[in-house]
């Protein structure tokens, strides 16, 4: 008689191992089909602790020729033109980006490659300018949409005594 009960209680300790612990069931769970299945909660739809979800927002779409106008203080008002290169995600201006700023009253210009980022709302720039052996560094940002951007630009070295104050506006397309 003791053998028999040894192995009934082996054979009780042997059945809990092959079908695991029981599951506790909680009154949230009292709808669910599958009790082997986890649960979740989410706060109602109107609640006002939620939190909307933060949405990425794509880089703009600027590739191609922008055109418009440029002021500056010495200068006065010129033409401007861009014309945008950007990669396949269209975060970065790449090589053959370029820009022009014109002012034909003193005939004065600044023009060449530059490289920059485009974000959501806008883009930003840079690029070295030489004349006559001097170099000088051009930076410049814009904000806008896919239908005009306004934007600033500095000069530095030499030509920041020249080029001061620049703001610009562009649009898509160029004359």
């Amino acid at each position: 008689m003791a053998k028999a009960f040894i192995v009934i209680a082996y054979a009780g300790l042997l059945s809990l191992f092959m079908f695991g612990a029981p599951l506790h069931a909680y009154s949230q769970d009292a709808a669910e089909n599958n009790q082997g299945l986890g649960a979740w909660s989410a706060p109602d739809v109107d609640n006002s602790e939620q939190t909307p979800d933060k949405v990425k927002a794509h880089p703009l779409k600027i590739k191609g020729c922008w055109s418009g106008e440029i002021e500056a203080t010495l200068e006065g008002t010129g033409t401007v033109t861009f014309d945008f290169d950007q990669n396949s995600n269209r975060k970065k201006l790449v090589k053959h980006s370029m820009f022009d700023f014109e002012w034909p009253a003193d005939s004065a210009f600044a023009r060449g490659p530059m490289k920059g980022s485009v974000n959501s709302s806008g883009f930003q720039f840079n690029a070295t300018v030489v004349n006559a052996g001097e170099e000088c560094q051009v930076t410049g940002s814009a904000t806008g949409d896919a239908t005009e951007l306004t934007g600033t630009v500095e000069f530095g070295g030499d030509c920041a005594t020249i080029f001061q104050d620049v703001t610009f506006s562009i649009t898509p397309g160029c004359p």
